[in-house]
């Protein structure tokens, strides 16, 4: 037998083994450990094959016009001057270019390289001026680099870093391959001194060509043998594919046949394919056909870069819904249902902000059009799949610009989608710059659509998308959240400086873009409050349309800056910004503080899928259609991942991230002085039922608590938090769906049946269980009753307003009223006392 030890001696022997565990985990994170060596980068991997390297595909390039397009005007290759050439030719922001492609007025200019620089003019010389920095690699940035994330090196030391550098420079290679607009040819002296100068940064883009095809069937090349290394390997599929080509003619895919290699990519990293051609062929978006992009390859042989299914593009839905209602239970739960079982698959839904057929709605979307895109992505999962911390998948966010276009091949209408990529140093070598649909999703080397899920929000609102002109000002939101997301993206491709740009809670993809944001609408408000003439013409024409389009603006402003600052306080260096930007205030410059407390003053937007649901669901309520775009993991297909959807926090634990959120929601929801009318009503009902009943039953009696200040404030308090805001916050909030779910009415009213149900059962149960006082009041037909109408009056206020506050208001203010002056306290008092024993007796506990 051990021997017994005394209180006395077992908390010491306790309080020892405690201090010791401490002991050792403070020497175990003192202690040194060695370096772990360094993780190759994604891209690094990447470039082991040689079609993944500018320099595979000859420079001189011909393709036949009717089949195969260029994929711009002006489309080159960036190439970074050395420091040498850098001082020879003077500090100011400029780059070398190889030019690929050059209009018919530039044919000189075919296979040249020559120098890019900034156009003398004050709008791009001012966003030159406002992101430039002096680049000094830290040792985060080391430390980043040593984790396999791709960074500006070839920067480091460099003075006067311009968005054009950041730009060149962002990889170890001169890869970088982009498409100019807005261009300027200068020729000085002799004809060999020529240059370009642009008003706008650079588009990232893939492939010098690009063709529709239908793909048909994997074929054994002698050139080309098949890969060893593939998803379903040791058995590997051809990588050189029968095609055929769009006829315009015909408008059907009888064009000439032809032959492409579309070749596996090396594995990453993590040992994933971010794409494969294995059962390419058997993709159910290939029956439309595929935008290839690409170049030949030394052997003659079109090498695809990237593809683009046309099915997911067409303005041809497959589900149109009508409403807002339906529209808010879209966003909450069709959006990203069943994202694992939809593999492969790709879903093209609009939402229709009013009643209408889907015709009209397909209808209003016209040639011209332009719409803010709301993008993110979530996770892959399976075998090979990646972490879920804490049950959560973060996915990612940002912003962009889809336009309605006439797609040459088809002459059908399409969405053209560039996105704004706010994005962190990476593994794969994503640089944050404004980027092609296929560049940034189709690319083959580094894009998300074989191996992501992706959910591409269109939203069409004209006080979003149309600039408002009144005489000679132009208020655009849109033309304004592009320009502060560029802002932002060219400071994270050099980290303001410090060569990396990380993911905290307060800085990331989400944080900054929904930064660009809030600087964007207080620019546009400083432009409104500085030009009286305009306020006045408002004031003067009240009817007018511009007028209207102006209202519907400074509405939409208000409802995204309330989310945007959910407490009514914006982060101080989001302030800072927009102030220098706006030219307010030039102290310190851009700031960015990572710290926590930063995060958690704009918490909506820290959670990539959170951001996504409450920014489109403010659109929607503004009477915005949404057209959403939702591929999931497609083309080639890998048995070894699935699609999974990001979430909230938690969001993995289904009841826990649900029940999160939903608090979450109401704990934040703005109260209008509508919705304290609401609760003034309830409250009001309440009494008038609960008032006479209570007197009639006897269960009511004036017997009020001695008064003390001290005394009323301490049991207020209590009676708070404990039942008011406890039992709200378990048996309403967590329970019910809130408002913004836009579930069905059938539904809702089902889940508060549910919940009411459990609130009345849980005081007879917690009489005789944990709450011994309540015994026997808690039992009585008369506090039933008046606990059933009390649950009705809150449960019907936090569904017409969606808030925690106002149903916890209600239910603490009749609390209060019952135990402070009409008996309750003598009644818990009695209880109390004979709880117990009564409850032993009567349910044999």
């Amino acid at each position: 037998m051990f021997p017994t030890l005394s209180r006395h001696r077992m908390l010491r022997f306790i309080g020892l083994v405690l201090l010791s565990g401490l002991l050792v985990i403070a020497l175990w994170h003192l202690l040194p450990r060695p370096t772990p060596p360094p993780r190759p980068s994604s891209y690094a991997l990447s470039l082991t094959a040689p079609f993944n390297r500018p320099e595979h595909f000859p420079l001189a390039q011909t393709l036949d016009p009717p089949y195969y397009r260029p994929t711009g005007e002006w489309v080159g290759r960036l190439i970074l001057p050395t420091p040498e050439q850098q001082r020879h030719w003077g500090a100011a922001d400029w780059v070398w270019v190889e030019l690929y492609q050059v209009p018919e007025s530039a044919q000189d200019l075919q296979g040249r390289t020559v120098r890019l620089q900034w156009a003398n003019r004050p709008a791009p010389q001012v966003y030159r001026l406002a992101v430039t920095t002096d680049v000094q690699l830290t040792e985060s940035a080391d430390r980043s680099a040593r984790l396999g994330n791709v960074i500006p090196t070839r920067l480091n030391g460099r003075r006067q870093v311009g968005p054009l550098q950041s730009l060149a420079g962002a990889r170890p290679n001169d890869d970088v391959i982009v498409s100019l607009s807005s261009l300027t040819i200068r020729r000085r002296g002799t004809a060999g001194d020529i240059f370009l100068e642009t008003e706008r940064e650079p588009t990232l883009v893939t492939g010098r060509f690009y063709g529709l095809v239908k793909i048909l069937a994997a074929v054994d090349h002698p050139d080309y043998p098949a890969p060893t290394d593939c998803p379903t390997a040791p058995t590997c599929g051809s990588e050189v594919f029968r095609i055929r080509h769009y006829n315009p003619t015909s408008r059907d895919f009888d064009g000439p046949e032809g032959y492409v290699r579309i070749p596996q990519q090396p594995r990453d990293r993590d040992d994933r394919f971010l794409s494969t051609p294995n059962q390419l062929t058997e993709s159910p978006l290939g029956k439309a056909g595929w935008y290839i992009y690409g170049a030949r390859d030394a052997q003659g042989m079109f090498t695809v870069e990237a593809l683009r299914p046309r099915s997911l593009f067409r303005l041809q839905p497959d589900q149109v819904l009508n409403g807002q209602r339906a529209g808010l239970q879209y966003i909450q739960r069709g959006n990203w249902h069943k994202t694992p079982q939809r593999k492969g698959t790709a879903q093209s839904v609009l939402i229709s902000s009013r009643s209408e057929p889907p015709e009209a709605a397909i209808a209003r979307w016209q040639e011209g059009d332009q719409a803010l895109v709301i993008h993110s992505f979530g996770g892959i999962g399976g075998r090979q799949g990646e972490p879920t911390p804490g049950a959560t998948v973060t996915g990612h966010f940002s912003y962009g610009l889809a336009r309605v276009v006439r797609d040459p091949f088809t002459q059908e209408l399409q969405f053209e989608i560039k996105y704004q990529q706010i994005y962190a140093h990476n593994p794969n070598g994503i640089i944050s710059a404004t980027h092609t649909w296929e560049s940034y999703m189709g690319n083959l080397q580094r894009g998300w659509l074989g191996s992501r899920p992706v959910a591409d929000i269109i939203v069409k609102l004209d006080a979003l998308n149309q600039p408002l002109r009144i005489n000679d000002t132009s208020l655009s939101l849109l033309r304004e959240l592009l320009i502060q997301t560029q802002v932002m993206m060219a400071r994270y491709r050099t980290g303001d400086g410090t060569g990396v740009a990380t993911v905290t809670p307060a800085t990331s993809c989400v944080q900054d873009s929904n930064q660009a944001l809030y600087i964007a609408l207080t620019r546009l408000r400083s432009q409104v409050e500085s030009d009286p003439t305009l306020l006045q013409w408002l004031a003067a024409h009240p009817n007018v349309p511009q007028t209207q389009h102006f209202q519907q603006l400074v509405s939409l402003a208000r409802a995204l800056v309330d989310k945007l600052a959910p407490y009514g306080t914006v982060r101080p260096d989001w302030r800072q910004n927009a102030e220098s930007l706006a030219g307010v205030s030039a102290r310190n410059g851009f700031v960015s503080d990572s710290r926590l407390v930063m995060g958690l003053l704009s918490w909506q937007s820290m959670m990539p899928r959170r951001a996504q649901d409450e920014i489109s669901r403010i659109f929607l309520m503004q009477g915005a259609d949404l057209w959403f775009l939702r591929p999931n993991q497609v083309g080639g297909w890998d048995p070894n991942i699935e699609p999974i959807a990001p979430t909230l926090l938690f969001g993995r634990l289904p009841l826990l991230g649900t029940a999160l959120d939903r608090f979450t929601q109401a704990w934040i929801r703005p109260i209008t002085p509508l919705m304290w009318t609401v609760a003034a009503v309830g409250l009001l009902l309440y009494g008038a039922i609960a008032l006479p009943l209570g007197w009639r039953s006897g269960f009511l009696a004036r017997q009020p608590v001695p008064f003390t200040v001290r005394g009323w404030l301490l049991r207020a308090i209590a009676l708070f938090f404990l039942p008011a805001l406890g039992e709200e916050i378990v048996f309403r909030i967590c329970l019910i769906p809130n408002i913004t779910e836009g579930v069905p009415m059938v539904s809702w009213l089902a889940w508060a049946a549910f919940s009411l149900g459990l609130f009345v059962a849980y005081h007879p149960l917690a009489a005789c269980s944990i709450y011994k006082a309540g015994y026997p009041t808690f039992l009585s037909p008369a506090f039933l009753l008046l606990a059933t109408w009390l649950g009705v009056i809150c449960t019907l206020i936090y569904g017409v307003t969606g808030s925690l506050w106002l149903p916890v208001w209600v239910h603490w203010l009749v609390v209060v009223v019952w135990i402070l002056g009409l008996g309750g306290a003598q009644k818990l008092t009695d209880g109390a006392l004979r709880g117990k024993l009564a409850c032993s007796q009567n349910w044999g506990w």
